[in-house]
């Protein structure tokens, strides 16, 4: 990886004797995620209780060029406290990015922050705050009455003791703001290392209807609406037993003023994680490696209801605080989570230099 940053580096160098001086900006942006994510569930048996607090900080160096153009360095040194091995993480970033008119593209190690789609937490749990990077592409096409993004992501590498795995997701809409229709869809391919075969795809699609009415609102008022069909597709091909559809209706509804916000979803239909505690042919529970989304979506019950009650504080651009306090019904019981997460973002379009006198 040394050798990786190194050869970047050299490339920046090289790139910008290139580049005519007059076309080149020197860029910075630093980023900070804290969280706190208690999960209190003693109560209830589809999920655990458990305890995620942490910090993530992301300073980036880059150099722009053309218009919408730029190359990018850095890193994500992620702290969960409490823990001592490792004490800290280090993950590297090195991406392309472009922002046009109507396209967005990035390639290479890239924010998690790029990805804009309405992806809900059946689809990534809420202790994806912390992933902050994505390993692969991104491309993003909007205009007036729709809008569409792609993402390929490779999360697992196939050697002696890795299974390989990657994801392909995507969201996309149509329509006016006050309605239109929308999808999420998520691809998980996992397959085999080097000691251990098997594969195991897992396809999700979540077709539905949106509604924005914030514009008929009084100022600071929000009110949203998305209603539809979580449909799986997965199949454990090792074993042979064909493929199995698990899927069910979802409704959300969110409502804010002044920064408090009330947001419910009710799901109601089959377990959509099957193979959750199935075990490949080295006896590794799949768990986590195969679903991304939250646990309570494998209840037995027919029916998860969550209801998150939140405030938000923006300090102007660059400074977010956000409160919850999340409750979960899954058919059988009652569980609480709290939340409390902080973001920090900074780079040189918010405080750009001053010219000299």
């Amino acid at each position: 990886m040394r050798k990786g940053i190194f050869a970047f580096t050299v490339f920046l160098l090289t790139f910008c004797s290139a580049v005519p001086l007059s076309a080149q900006r020197l860029l910075w942006d630093v980023d900070l995620k804290f969280g706190f994510d208690n999960r209190e569930y003693a109560s209830m048996a589809t999920a655990p209780s458990e305890t995620i607090f942490g910090a993530v900080l992301s300073p980036k160096a880059g150099l722009g060029f053309g218009e919408g153009h730029s190359l990018y360095a850095g890193v994500d040194v992620g702290k969960y406290f409490g823990q001592n091995d490792p004490a800290v993480t280090l993950d590297y970033l090195l991406y392309y990015q472009y922002d046009g008119r109507y396209f967005k593209v990035n390639a290479g190690s890239f924010p998690r922050n790029r990805v804009t789609g309405h992806y809900p937490t059946a689809f990534y749990d809420d202790s994806y705050f912390f992933d902050t990077s994505i390993g692969g592409a991104l491309l993003g096409y909007t205009r007036k009455w729709w809008r569409i993004e792609g993402v390929v992501d490779w999360i697992g590498c196939h050697d002696a003791d890795t299974r390989e795995r990657f994801e392909v997701y995507s969201y996309g809409q149509a329509g006016a703001a006050w309605l239109g229709a929308a999808y999420t869809f998520k691809m998980l391919h996992y397959a085999g290392s080097v000691t251990v075969g098997g594969v195991v795809d897992n396809v999700w699609i979540y077709p539905h209807l949106y509604s924005d009415l914030t514009e008929f609102l009084p100022r600071r008022m929000s009110l949203d609406l998305r209603a539809g069909w979580i449909q799986t597709f997965q199949n454990d091909r090792v074993r042979g037993e064909g493929y199995a559809t698990p899927g069910g209706f979802q409704a959300e509804v969110g409502f804010g003023y002044f920064g408090f916000g009330v947001r419910n979803t009710v799901y109601a239909g089959d377990n959509l994680m099957p193979y959750y505690y199935r075990t490949d042919l080295a006896g590794v529970t799949y768990g986590s490696d195969l679903y991304t989304g939250s646990l309570f979506y494998s209840t037995g019950s027919g029916i998860y209801n969550r209801l998150e009650i939140s405030y938000r504080y923006d300090f102007r651009s660059f400074l977010s605080l956000r409160v919850s306090s999340v409750h979960h019904y899954d058919g059988y019981a009652w569980g609480w989570q709290q939340l409390v997460q902080l973001t920090v973002d900074l780079n040189n379009f918010q405080f750009p230099r001053r010219p000299r006198r």
